[in-house]
């Protein structure tokens, strides 16, 4: 199957034309032909260059057509509503499905959790049973780090969060985010991983990727309460994996995680929604990622996730409603939770920005003016100088963080690196040379390997740093 069928076009999707069969079957095929055609065309045409002048000098033609193939199959979901490899959140796989991964379901989140961020204050969002995929397949079958030396030594578990940006993906081992899962297990680095199947947008807004999130943490808690937790995301998994050790932390209930791991993590949702609509910047790199950054589709993505689906209309009630609804909209969305490396997030919490245009923003003008540092740490600042709000990330647990230089979260993901190491976060950060979004997940032969496998030993000896804490 090329991609999922539904019977019905998703709600958000209902205007366009394309979204609906047989149409949509019609234009994915037509895109697909199309952009198949073009390969030979591509590989003539770059394996006639220059490796000066290709989008970047050090990618062979496998890289070349690998992104330009992806960025524009990923036009079928903005013109028709494709989704691809996802699946019902409350089904469990058929038995015998599995080769890889074993099911289990966590309960949900006990009465006594629900509070803070995971209680959806509009009553949209309930607390269910939460689907994951639990590697290995048999319990112990992968030993976990086999130079251990003592026994007693608390297991690594990852909790996985797959990216897809909330619409996309799912947690099952045969969808393409569990590549990641799949090398860190075939590594030894965690005796266990549990990925999990999480509401995707499609079925319940925020806060039900948190609520999810937060039920399967709990229950791994409660079952392995010996272990060291390290939370895994990737591109909007790594959004996930922020807003619940935010939540972890606020709320003061759960033992926090002992670290996170962040691969191209999108972490500021806001960008899609600047104030007016001619202030909007793209995203830098369009030539050498594969993410598009069309602001209309984006945001009626970001807004559905969000819960914000009142139509546009004439009607002087309906312009009421939706002109309350786009102010709701935009407090959620430059909220710590919704898009902790936005510009608004992080002046209120006295941060330096970088501007999508290249500018800068932030106290660190001022700080540089009276000659002071602006990397120094907020709560060194004199007084006067100390903003209202103080420690956006303090007490997060020490983070890894993976961002290829040629993809298009490259100003975010240099914003929230910079907001945790000034905050006192223990955080690596490994820039990938001329690596696209999300580069460990891309099937293996698609890829520089060597590069891959370099990150994968730098993944490997922090995750060795767990032995010694």
């Amino acid at each position: 199957m090329i991609y999922d069928k539904t019977p019905h076009p998703y709600a958000h999707f209902e205007h366009l034309p394309f979204a609906k069969e047989p149409l949509k079957a019609v234009y994915v095929f037509q895109r697909l032909f199309t952009t198949l055609v073009l390969v030979p065309y591509w590989v003539a045409y770059y394996g006639l260059l220059p490796h000066t002048h290709r989008p970047r000098a050090s990618w062979g033609l496998k890289q070349i057509v690998y992104v330009n193939f992806t960025r524009r199959i990923y036009k079928v979901v903005e013109v028709a509503g494709v989704t691809f490899n996802t699946r019902d959140p409350e089904s469990e796989p058929a038995p015998g499905t599995l080769k890889e991964t074993r099911f289990e379901w966590a309960p949900p989140l006990h009465e006594s959790l629900r509070d803070g961020a995971v209680v959806d204050v509009y009553g949209r969002v309930s607390f269910k049973r939460v689907g994951t995929f639990v590697w290995p397949k048999v319990r112990g079958a992968i030993p976990y780090l086999l130079d251990r030396p003592h026994i007693n030594q608390a297991p690594l578990i990852g909790i996985f969060m797959h990216g897809g940006g909330y619409c996309q993906m799912s947690a099952h081992e045969n969808a393409r985010t569990s590549h990641i899962p799949r090398r860190l297990m075939r590594d030894g680095r965690f005796s266990e991983i549990y990925s999990v199947e999480y509401r995707l947008l499609q079925h319940a807004p925020f806060p039900a990727v948190i609520i999810d999130g937060a039920a399967v943490y709990a229950h791994v808690l409660k079952t392995r309460p010996n272990a060291k937790i390290v939370l895994i995301g990737d591109s909007s998994g790594g959004n996930l994996v922020l807003a619940l050790a935010r939540w972890i932390r606020d709320q003061n209930k759960l033992t926090p995680p002992s670290g996170l791991l962040l691969l191209s993590p999108s972490c500021d949702t806001s960008h899609a929604f600047p104030d007016v609509p001619s202030a909007y910047v793209a995203r830098p790199h369009a030539s050498t990622d594969y993410l598009t950054d069309t602001p209309e589709p984006r945001a009626l993505l970001q807004r559905t996730f969000l819960g914000f689906n009142v139509p546009a209309s004439d009607d002087i009630e309906l312009k009421a409603e939706m002109e309350e609804e786009q102010r709701r909209l935009h407090e959620i969305i430059h909220s710590e939770y919704v898009s902790p490396a936005s510009p608004k997030v992080l002046r209120r919490w006295g941060h330096n920005v970088d501007l999508y245009d290249g500018g800068k923003d932030g106290p660190g003008l001022t700080l540089q003016q009276l000659g002071i540092d602006p990397g120094t740490p907020i709560c060194e600042l004199p007084p006067t100088l100390q903003p209202e709000n103080v420690g956006l990330f303090a007490g997060f647990p020490k983070t890894m963080v993976v961002i290829g230089d040629a993809e298009r979260l490259t100003v975010e993901v240099g914003n929230l690196v910079r907001a945790m190491e000034r905050d006192g976060v223990e955080t690596k950060t490994r820039w990938v040379k001329d690596a696209v979004h999300d580069v460990l997940m891309i099937p293996p032969g698609w890829w520089d390997e060597e590069i891959r496998n370099e990150v994968w030993r730098d993944i490997g000896e922090w995750t060795d740093g767990f032995k010694q804490d």
